[in-house]
């Protein structure tokens, strides 16, 4: 986990807290594996554990990329993104983030009313997406996940998700409030029938039908896009998100994504795929 947290074991030089935050996070990681493999007998999960670990050295000598890696990661995220959006369904999601020690302030947390399933959709989206960045960069790259942790790759990458929720969430609601507070707004000349909350379409947000098309285009075009930040911006973009702020989200600057956008559509169009391409950030 990320933070200087190593799953099974402290780094050297940790502070007394810092020990006492491993096995913290150990610990979840310990229910979490409970939960999600609760049905697995224990020898059955070592033997998972050492195959994800056989797997992930057979990904680390192809440095993480290549098309073994892009298969591995859309299946981590699809389970993740099943897991999470159930559990955005139930309210537990917000338990487990407690339970990591992030919880979501009391006044911040939703009711049927406002937590509804395209919102859902959209933070689980978002969480999974950056908690995917987080799994890589920590658990992967540098090391931190290890067979010997108690969590097998799905459970720790169900774990980063959660790690990143708050963050998602945090910002998700603020936006919704803002947004909210400027559709409720009415006119000093008491003229308030045209500005019904009822009577004006949230614009702000993304299209379930276009955000479905655009992901299908972008798995169709993973082949000629090998550039992980661009596949990332182009995910971002699927979610309403601006060109300039999806460069953002992936370390690019908005003229570098730009000219790697020119040179994929160029390769793209090299390609044969020819779909139309919707508005960026697809809201209707």
């Amino acid at each position: 986990m990320p933070d200087g947290i190593c799953e099974g074991r402290a780094p050297r030089g940790v502070t007394p807290r810092g020990r006492q935050a491993t096995a913290e996070t150990n610990g979840f990681l310990y229910a979490l594996e409970e939960d999600l493999a609760g049905a697995e007998g224990a020898s059955a999960r070592v033997q998972r554990r050492e195959a994800d670990a056989a797997l992930v050295e057979f990904l680390r000598r192809r440095d993480f990329s290549g098309p073994h890696y892009r298969t591995f990661t859309e299946e981590l995220m699809e389970y993740g993104w099943r897991t999470l959006s159930t559990w955005s369904a139930t309210g537990r999601i917000f338990d487990r983030a407690a339970d990591m020690g992030r919880p979501i302030p009391p006044d911040m947390l939703p009711t049927t009313w406002t937590w509804k399933y395209e919102d859902r959709t959209q933070v689980v989206t978002d969480t999974v997406i950056k908690g995917s960045a987080l799994f890589r960069e920590h658990g992967l790259i540098r090391g931190k996940w290890t067979p010997h942790g108690g969590a097998s790759l799905t459970t720790y990458f169900v774990g980063a998700g959660i790690l990143t929720f708050p963050a998602v969430y945090t910002r998700w609601y603020r936006t919704h409030r803002m947004g909210q507070a400027e559709l409720d707004r009415r006119p000093d000349n008491g003229d308030g029938l045209l500005h019904a909350q009822r009577d004006i379409p949230d614009q702000r947000a993304t299209d379930p039908v276009h955000a479905a098309a655009l992901y299908d285009d972008i798995r169709r075009l993973r082949p000629l896009l090998p550039d992980e930040q661009l596949r990332e911006a182009l995910v971002w973009m699927a979610l309403g998100y601006t060109q300039t702020e999806a460069a953002q989200q992936v370390g690019l600057t908005p003229k570098a994504l730009e000219r790697r956008l020119a040179r994929a559509r160029t390769k793209v169009s090299a390609g044969g795929f020819h779909r139309s391409r919707p508005e960026e950030g697809g809201a209707r």
